[in-house]
């Protein structure tokens, strides 16, 4: 059998983003997705990226973890969380807030997952003023939403999500 060897030049270049992850059945790992390495004002475009990757129209999506890559399968994942920077970036010394400039509406939610996981937090909201509920929100197109907490920011898969409830 021929080894086919990758030319440089056909490589896109990428970086490995630090994520937490559990698919179905198994508890959360650690590990890094590839996005592509390309100029960002914020982190929190890191994060619109990794949920452009999960919404793409592809099923698989390589995974470094402990054993190596990995290709996973996305209908598995049932959440992946990027850790909120603590402290200005280096990256993104003058960035913006997450939060504050970026979303018209907030949505405190208690998230209950098919697995009987429970997570809390917030769903930041920009959809048009005749859309500004939460199950508005749920129904927007894309198989992941956004749940922001203090510590972590989540991509959820809607698919394993079984209910949510807004908190006061």
């Amino acid at each position: 059998m021929a080894i086919v060897e990758q030319k440089p030049e056909l490589r896109l270049p990428t970086i490995a983003v630090p994520v937490t992850l559990v698919v179905v059945g198994h508890a959360a790992v650690t590990a890094e997705l590839f996005v592509a390495d390309v100029p960002r004002q914020s982190r929190s475009q890191l994060l619109d990226d990794i949920a452009a990757l999960l919404d793409q129209d592809t099923s698989f999506l390589p995974v470094r973890g402990e054993t190596g890559v990995r290709l996973l399968a996305k209908r598995s994942i049932t959440w992946i969380a990027v850790t909120r920077a603590e402290e200005v970036d280096e990256e993104f010394d003058d960035s913006p807030s997450e939060v504050i400039t970026l979303y018209d509406r907030r949505h405190r939610v208690a998230v209950e997952l098919v697995t009987g996981e429970a997570l809390a937090g917030t769903l930041f909201d920009s959809s048009p003023a005749d859309r500004p509920r939460v199950i508005d929100h749920l129904n927007r197109a894309g198989r992941f939403v956004r749940l922001w907490t203090p510590e972590q920011q989540y991509l959820i898969a809607k698919d394993h999500i079984l209910e949510v409830r807004e908190q006061e």
